[in-house]
């Protein structure tokens, strides 16, 4: 989350239409939102093989679909955002894929609509990055993974943390108190560009809750957990090794008890019931 007051509260579909063809510079410029992507990217490699078929929630502008088809995977990707799976498109024509890769437009909360023309079971599994925290609830979610995905198949996803030890400290520090309070609110203002849209935090217990009965959680991480938040990632800029050396402490302790809770999101993996363990 950044902090900041833009002028209008939009939906995210909408804020991110207006952000797409800047978005891909975040990367770049934030070097721990760079951090949390290249995390999220090796828990996926981690997580499947080529020659699964993939569903992807919250697709953004494709990178994450693109270089899973690379190494053989089928990818479905959605977006909210025509102007994100425009650009997603455009990226995936040009992509030396081994598999396919195919974005739709549609709402996370809609998934068994958008997707309606896909038999029960279709996927082996399945991820969101950063995604389900623009969701109120994750009925929605839960109810179309649950027709989609193949029994024993999971689910990774990642979402914004209510939690957040490293924005606590930050706080504190900056004697802001109110800075970690917001995310305990039912809804927070985020910052996309300039407008807002609100999201939605949740503790790993309820982001797990979210996706029961039909999802078993199976592990945990909080990411990052020693980095501080993205929107500190300006003030940090003097100072890159500071950076590389709290990204790379950050890899070795986000899986620890205790602080695997307070993430600035948490990364949680989630088994499709009715199968056996992977």
């Amino acid at each position: 989350m950044m902090p900041g007051n833009p002028s209008r509260v939009v939906d995210s579909a909408a804020a991110y239409d207006r952000y797409a063809p800047g978005y891909d510079s975040l990367l770049s410029e934030n070097r721990i939102n760079a951090h949390m992507r290249r995390a999220m990217m090796a828990f996926e490699r981690d997580t499947f093989r080529p020659g699964q078929r993939l569903l992807e929630v919250g697709c953004g502008t494709g990178d994450e679909a693109i270089a899973l088809a690379v190494l053989g995977c089928d990818v479905v990707g959605m977006d909210p955002s025509s102007e994100m799976i425009r650009i997603a498109r455009a990226k995936a024509a040009a992509a030396p894929l081994r598999g396919t890769v195919r974005f739709v437009a549609g709402y996370a909360r809609d998934l068994d609509t958008a997707l309606g023309d896909e038999d029960d079971a279709s996927f082996d599994g399945g991820y969101s990055s950063f995604a389900l925290s623009y969701e109120k609830g994750l009925d929605g979610v839960r109810d179309g993974l649950s027709r989609l995905l193949r029994p024993g198949g999971v689910f990774l996803a990642s979402a914004m943390n209510r939690l957040s030890g490293a924005e606590w400290v930050l706080s504190l520090a900056s004697i802001h108190p109110s800075l970690s309070g917001r995310r305990l609110e039912a809804s927070t203002p985020h910052k996309v560009g300039s407008v807002r849209t609100n999201v939605y935090c949740r503790t790993a217990s309820e982001l797990a809750r979210g996706f029961a009965p039909g999802f078993q959680a199976i592990n945990l991480r909080g990411l990052p957990v020693v980095l501080p938040p993205p929107y500190a990632n300006r003030p940090l800029l003097r100072w890159p090794t500071l950076i590389t050396a709290l990204g790379r402490l950050d890899a070795h302790v986000g899986g620890w008890p205790i602080l695997r809770y307070l993430g600035d999101h948490n990364v949680v993996w989630l088994r499709r019931s009715g199968g056996p363990p992977r």
